[in-house]
């Protein structure tokens, strides 16, 4: 989002609900990188215990 993009903004909508924008788009963006590393986290630990699981079968 540029500059320009963010007064346009506060001159269509307003101050408040420009704020409440760019909010929303920071929150969407940081959870999203933590769901993204939780889905690795989760991943590795499927293999960790499908790794235990083989070796207590042999």
């Amino acid at each position: 989002m540029q500059a320009t993009d963010i007064i346009s903004l506060v001159t269509n909508v307003g101050f408040p609900v420009t704020l409440c924008f760019i909010l929303i788009r920071y929150v969407l963006q940081t959870i999203g990188e933590k769901l993204d590393r939780l889905d690795q986290s989760l991943s590795q630990l499927a293999q960790a215990i499908q790794s235990v699981q083989e070796k207590k079968g042999k």
